[in-house]
């Protein structure tokens, strides 16, 4: 199965621009007090500002970078789902034995991109796929619950 991106890789990269420049531009005022001459408590009220945009300034690139080249591959083999989310050079696997798996669920968002799929296992909740449309989202819970053998569980409690 494949989904189309609906990201706009350009805009994303624009926005990632847009955010640098603005952070260099703080910097460049709130950086220079701890630099001039000796160490003052005076500059010290920059500290605060600095750590601030620093912390959203990585949460604005996360998001950004993975927006813009997040690609995500699942794995259905044997008893084993293999979800490996790959953007640029960082990536993450996880991998989940399917007898652990006890919901599958689409959370919707139906007029814009933005549904995912919720995956409970043991008791911890991953959220697979991002921006999909809810067409797309439904569709991907079918197939996981067809490859993963949910769908026998779902008739077996319909039936009782």
């Amino acid at each position: 199965m494949h989904i189309a991106k609906h990201n706009d890789r350009a805009s994303y990269a624009f926005v990632l621009l847009s955010v640098t420049a603005a952070l260099l531009f703080f910097c460049f005022y709130l950086v220079p007090p701890f630099f001039q001459g000796a160490f003052s408590k005076h500059a010290l009220w920059a500290l605060p500002f600095l750590v601030f945009l620093l912390g959203w300034y990585g949460v604005a690139s996360r998001i950004t970078v993975w927006r813009s080249f997040g690609v995500e591959q699942i794995v259905v083999s044997g008893d084993r789902l293999r979800w490996t989310r790959t953007a640029l050079g960082w990536k993450r696997t996880v991998e989940i034995p399917s007898g652990d798996i006890t919901e599958l669920s689409v959370v919707a968002q139906r007029r814009s991109p933005g549904s995912r799929v919720a995956l409970t296992a043991l008791d911890r909740r991953y959220y697979i796929g991002d921006m999909l449309l809810h067409c797309e989202a439904v569709e991907l819970a079918r197939a996981l619950r067809w490859a993963l053998g949910l769908c026998e569980l779902e008739k077996k409690e319909a039936e009782a």
